[in-house]
């Protein structure tokens, strides 16, 4: 409990530094008279969209899973279900465990092996991204902010880390046996039962990543991958219409996506806190709108934040009102109690 109460401070402090920096002297009596004409059709819209969309999330997740084992579409959707949700709801992004934990030992799935596919999932998402931010920038008009040099470089880091992760994780799955070795070797000199135990979670793992030559499995996935992004994508321009952004074109609202992506990947608070408002602050930076549509770009982040937040933790109380998903798995999954997390069923 202690420790679950120190994460939720360490993030909530964290979001709020990060909340404060991307909304400092803003005028909150402007903001709530701004929110008075918000426009409820394309609002709706927006969440009409944005709920198909994650549905696609999960399916395009499950298309993933199914590669390790035996497993029906309706453990996936509840797993995926609630473990999207506890990305939003848990502190510095530990919701990610929750859906390997959930599927384990269904249908032979191992825990890391299910990790493994969250793994692919975001490193193909980061390089996917930081790819087309560099497409969109190219095709906007330079803007004079100083916080685009920033924005900029955290796209260049951002790429080496999926960069790097991409390049680790084939190596790993094609040169399987002499990572496991190496592993093996040089922590046996350290501590042989730490070191027997990790090679075990490790192998588990590199049994996960045998998706990744799978050339039917991964075209599927890429597919749904470019449908539910599109989907994203044009929601963004369906918000800017709730919010009285007209002059926020497609182009605009791409490149705002991709660095709204990258940017809440990086672990904060509770429902990506702080990073969500940062990220659209910069980027906002990138591009050159009308005083009138600048004037609501507070009030476009906060509805955006909202709708998401809302669609997420809807769909994962779904599951968890139904009985499908147990409230006291969530705490373990998370990290956020003293029961381990990464052991497989029957260790």
């Amino acid at each position: 409990m202690r420790g679950a109460l120190g994460k939720y401070v360490i993030s909530i402090a964290l979001g709020g530094v990060l909340v404060w920096l991307a909304f400092r002297g803003q005028d909150w009596d402007d903001f709530y008279q701004r929110l008075q004409t918000v426009r409820t059709g394309p609002i709706l819209a927006y969440l009409g969209l944005f709920a198909a969309a994650h549905l696609l999330r999960i399916i395009r997740w499950g298309v993933l899973v199914r590669a390790l084992g035996d497993i029906g579409w309706k453990d996936i959707m509840s797993a995926g279900a609630v473990g999207y949700m506890c990305i939003m709801v848990f502190p510095l992004r530990l919701g990610e465990l929750v859906r390997p934990y959930l599927v384990r030992g269904v249908g032979g799935i191992t825990a890391s092996g299910a990790l493994a596919t969250v793994v692919v999932e975001r490193v193909i998402d980061g390089l996917l991204f930081v790819a087309l931010f560099f497409v969109f920038i190219s095709l906007l008009p330079d803007s004079p902010d100083p916080a685009v040099a920033a924005v900029k470089m955290s796209a260049f880091a951002a790429g080496g880390v999926f960069i790097t992760a991409l390049v680790v994780l084939v190596a790993a799955y094609y040169k399987r046996d002499a990572t496991v070795a190496f592993v093996e070797k040089v922590g046996h000199r350290l501590h042989a039962g730490i070191t027997d135990k990790l090679v075990g979670l490790l192998d588990a793992f590199l049994e996960g990543l045998r998706v990744l030559p799978d050339k039917r499995r991964l075209g599927v996935f890429f597919v749904l991958t470019v449908i539910y992004w599109a989907a994203l994508g044009v929601g963004m321009k369906v918000m800017a219409e709730g919010t009285h952004i007209p002059d926020l074109d497609w182009v605009g609202g791409f490149a705002l996506l991709t660095v709204l992506t990258v940017g809440i990947m990086i672990p904060a608070g509770p429902g990506f806190t702080g990073t969500f408002e940062l990220a659209m602050k910069g980027g906002f930076a990138l591009l050159i709108l009308a005083p009138s549509s600048m004037a609501n770009i507070t009030l476009y982040t906060v509805m955006l934040h909202i709708s998401q937040l809302v669609i997420q933790v809807s769909f994962g109380a779904v599951f968890l009102l139904s009985g499908q998903i147990r409230l006291s798995d969530l705490g373990a999954a998370g990290g956020l109690t003293s029961q381990e997390t990464g052991r497989e069923p029957g260790t």
